[in-house]
């Protein structure tokens, strides 16, 4: 449990029986928490220990009930819909159900205090680029990859406006790629690749990292914003290193030219076989390390300067936006064919076209569709997935708020498709049944 965190608080999670809101709520009781409210349009998954609320988002009274009966301090709004719902929807949920929830929050018989929101990674992207390690400096575009973008970029700016207006606290955590028991768009849409038989075509020649995030990790990061909202990270603490993320891979210790006396280095000196011999025993000393140096080029140079002039001061953890993923980049039909593999399928070759190529099928593929009637399994929007560049800089959410993975990528990906395999086969039961009925 966050050292950070509030005593006596109580959470309305908007969205809860939804993907990521149900873990974020059963991480809530997990950690012991006894005031717990869900707020969604229908009821599933929790028993009585959970507070339910039925409404519509967009409808301020359904809101402002939940809120009043809840006494909600911390509310954390998950709601969205899932992609292919259409601009309406996503304006009604995304952009009217954000507006009428904060203004709920802002009423001067409001309990909430802390409003935590589910952004998105892709509000910097396009389409039209790769995003290669980005932070939270990056702006967003002037042309949203999609109306589905563009309404959690209005969102999230809605959000973050409201930090500070009638004393409450906001921020906004941006998972990419999320996956996990419990979902069912991404993995559909991988096993629907191996049930149409088209697992041995690859577009694009798989250079290209993405990210992906563990469910359990992004209600995590959640958890953590809504327990240090209100507090401050310290400028001095800038200069200390963090280590690398290690927990899919395991832990590499890495030489320094001078640990490494054999080679190149055929006269060592005494001082070069000090150090090798500490890097073997696995011993560290203090001459070994050296400090964090932060150049203009980084997004926390100016931070590291004004430690100087205010030696107290800190980098508030309200009105900020935070990308939160894995920290373990893959390449991209790297994890597919893991999910193909786990799933009992391996390609038997694979045929490579270039993103060229792809981009002029997905486009005669769309313009089929439009006169079939039937939804594309190949778009253009899915060969940019698979082609181009999408991780992020997740340092500002490790230092920030404390965030680290709790599941690795590896263990990650094993937990979703067992859990898939197990609906599939409650699927298949099912349908037996039906049969001898």
């Amino acid at each position: 449990m966050s050292q950070d965190k509030a005593q006596n608080e109580s959470y309305l999670v908007v969205g809860g029986c939804g993907f990521l809101g149900r873990h974020i709520v059963e991480q809530l009781l997990g950690r012991g928490e006894s005031q717990v409210s869900v707020f969604d349009i229908v009821q599933r998954h929790f028993d009585s220990n959970v507070n339910f609320y039925i409404g519509d988002l967009s409808n301020p009274e359904d809101i402002q009930n939940a809120l009043q009966k809840s006494k909600a301090t911390v509310v954390i709004h998950t709601a969205s819909p899932a992609h292919g719902m259409g601009r309406p929807v996503y304006e009604k949920v995304n952009v009217h159900g954000t507006r009428a929830l904060i203004e709920a929050c802002q009423e001067p018989s409001s309990t909430v205090k802390k409003l935590v929101y589910t952004s998105s990674g892709g509000v910097i992207y396009s389409g039209q680029e790769n995003i290669c390690n980005a932070d939270e400096r990056i702006t967003y575009p002037e042309t949203p990859l999609d109306a589905y973008n563009e309404t959690k970029v209005a969102a999230e700016k809605m959000v973050l406006n409201a930090n500070g207006v009638d004393g409450l606290l906001t921020c906004a955590i941006r998972p990419a790629g999320i996956f996990g028991p419990g979902d069912r768009q991404m993995i559909s849409g991988f096993y629907g690749v191996v049930k149409n038989g088209q697992t041995k075509w690859q577009v694009g020649d798989n250079t290209n990292l993405g990210d992906f995030t563990y469910v359990g990790n992004v209600a995590h990061a959640h958890l953590l914003a809504a327990d240090k909202l209100g507090s401050t990270y310290p400028y001095a603490s800038l200069r200390d290193p963090i280590d690398s993320i290690d927990i899919s891979v395991g832990q590499h210790k890495i030489p320094t030219s001078r640990a490494r006396p054999i080679g190149p280095n055929t006269n060592p000196t005494e001082e070069d076989l000090a150090c090798a011999k500490r890097f073997e025993s696995g011993g560290v000393d203090e001459s070994d390390l050296r400090p964090v140096l932060r150049t203009r080029m980084d997004q926390f140079a100016v931070a590291v300067n004004k430690e100087d002039e205010d030696p107290e001061g800190g980098i508030p953890i309200a009105g900020q936006a935070y990308f939160v993923t894995n920290g373990e980049p893959i390449y991209f039909w790297d994890f597919a064919r893991t999910i193909w593999r786990q799933l009992g399928h391996v390609p038997p070759y694979v045929i490579v076209l270039s993103t060229t190529i792809g981009l002029i099928l997905a486009t005669l593929a769309e313009l089929a569709s439009k006169l079939t009637g039937k939804e594309p399994g190949f778009t253009r929007f899915r060969v940019s997935q698979a082609t181009q560049q999408r991780f992020y800089d997740i340092e500002k959410s490790r230092r920030l708020l404390g965030y680290e993975p709790i599941v690795g990528l590896d263990d990650g990906m094993k937990r979703w498709t067992s859990w898939y395999k197990g609906e599939l086969e409650k699927q298949r039961q099912d349908a037996e049944s039906q049969k001898t009925k």
